[in-house]
């Protein structure tokens, strides 16, 4: 089962979080049909967001990420999950083959494939008590997911932090683990600089964190390991996560009715059809003109 763990490191001045998503990007790439590379760059976005997602009170507020690459052969890596635990995501395109010419070099890497360089987008989508939903943005450092989402909040929020995602396929691409992992330091807590760096040696060097979930760790190995032996760690809560869309007929019908009569009839005119498909859930729904005009 896909979840996502809540603990207090270095006697209550850290926090981590551990996501274990490996059910998610597996549904995802089934979805999508994902090559390889394109399915560790989903799972390590959908990782991550689940991760930034884990302060969220409510079903109704989320987290929204966009890794955009320039020059790359990925062009985006899109991911979302939500106070419930609810996760989508997808890549554009879903196969490097779709867009690679023959002859070309095939990336890989994830930043290779983003161009090693973009922008990272973050949608906080709070509640209005919170003053609702905002946007920050930020250079990519590598495209390699967690490095990036690392700087976005040392910069961004400005609270230091430690993050690593990975996944791990099989032979045949086929996923066998996936998951993040989050260290931050707390509020006014004191952390010193060393003990941060330490926990960020450990996950670039000898996490390992995809190997480890395949090889059945717990999120309390893995937390026990992050922190070596300095101070106590304890478990604060778990949330199930799973992948879940928000798409819905309605929201599909919005999006014809929008699109105004005479602009339906050559949509239908050329296709043969009206039909909607959704970019997270590649669900398609097909419409009748009289009940898109009516509507």
């Amino acid at each position: 089962m896909d979840i996502l763990s809540h603990y207090h490191m270095y006697d209550y001045r850290a926090r981590c979080a551990v996501a274990v998503t490996t059910e998610i990007v597996r549904e995802i790439q089934r979805r999508h049909q994902l090559d390889p590379l394109t399915t560790i760059a989903v799972g390590r976005a959908v990782s991550c967001t689940a991760l930034l997602a884990s302060t969220l009170k409510a079903g109704r507020e989320y987290v929204h990420t966009i890794f955009a690459g320039e020059d790359g052969a990925l062009s985006k890596v899109i991911a979302e999950c939500n106070g419930d635990g609810h996760c989508r995501g997808y890549t554009v395109p879903p196969r490097l083959v779709e867009v690679l010419n023959e002859g070309d070099i095939v990336p890989e890497s994830v930043g290779e494939a983003l161009g090693g360089a973009g922008i990272l987008t973050v949608t906080r989508g709070l509640s209005m008590d919170h003053g609702g939903p905002y946007n920050a943005m930020c250079a990519l450092q590598n495209g390699e997911i967690a490095a990036d989402i690392a700087r976005y909040l040392t910069d961004s929020e400005q609270i230091p932090s430690a993050v690593a995602a990975g996944v791990k396929l099989a032979p045949d691409g086929s996923v066998l683990a996936a998951g993040g992992v989050l260290v931050q330091k707390l509020g006014g807590a004191v952390l010193d600089e060393a003990e941060l760096a330490a926990i960020e040696e450990r996950m670039q060097k000898s996490l390992g964190l995809s190997d480890r979930l395949a090889a059945g760790q717990s999120a309390d190995e893995i937390v026990a390991f992050l922190q070596g032996q300095s101070g106590g760690f304890g478990l604060l809560m778990t949330r199930p996560l799973k992948f879940q869309c928000t798409c819905s007929r309605d929201k599909m019908m919005l999006a014809l009715t929008a699109l105004g009569e005479d602009q339906l009839k050559d949509i239908l005119q050329e296709t043969g059809k009206l039909a909607v498909r959704c970019q997270y859930c590649a669900e398609e729904q097909d419409f009748k003109l009289s009940e898109v005009i009516k509507h």
